[in-house]
């Protein structure tokens, strides 16, 4: 067994799914998008609708980058996992946002999977982005709603902000598009 690589079922079968360098490279992108939105959050003086979707933006912009660096099956769950985690540890958010976080990212890695995987397809690195945003959105709103349905007015709220994020995700997947480009051009991602 190769000793710079590492998986959950490593132990079972004698091979792993993510080298040590691959997971690394995972926290650090996950930590990235994590500070770089903390900071537009902090430097836009607070959660107000252009630093909700500028900060939406580069966060998904920099998942493309991590996709097109990492194209393996996990991959963005791990991001997720871990930018739950600093989001927690940092803010204290996202504790309830953890089982629609989860479930969206996991249903459709799992499509992705099933179409061939990201090392064969790496073009469905934005519609799985899309796809996860959207479910996420779409299970948190529920979620909301049923937290505040004795005042229903509320959730307006609620769907504002998630359309505000998604519009975010949107420009940012055009812009990660843009930026792997670049740096597979640079050499910094090899094909």
């Amino acid at each position: 067994m190769n000793t710079s690589t590492f998986s959950f079922g490593s132990v079972l079968n004698g091979r792993g799914l993510f080298e040590t360098r691959e997971l690394v490279t995972i926290g650090l992108f996950s930590a990235a998008a994590k500070a770089s939105s903390l900071m537009l959050a902090l430097a836009g003086g607070g959660m107000n609708p252009v630093t909700l979707i500028l900060k939406s933006a580069v966060h998904s912009a920099l998942l493309v980058v991590l996709l097109a660096k990492v194209p393996k099956t996990g991959t963005l769950t791990l991001a997720n996992l871990v930018g739950m985690l600093l989001s927690f540890l940092l803010m204290g958010q996202h504790i309830i946002s953890l089982p629609a976080i989860l479930l969206g990212t996991i249903l459709v890695e799992a499509a992705v999977r099933l179409a061939g995987g990201l090392s064969k397809r790496p073009w469905l690195a934005v519609p799985m982005l899309a796809a996860s945003e959207l479910l996420v959105r779409a299970v948190n709103v529920l979620v909301s709603y049923l937290t505040v349905r004795e005042q229903p007015g509320l959730i307006v709220m609620v769907i504002a902000v998630s359309a505000a994020s998604y519009v975010g995700i949107l420009l940012g997947l055009a812009g990660g598009v843009r930026m792997a480009g670049e740096l597979r051009h640079a050499g910094l991602i090899q094909d």
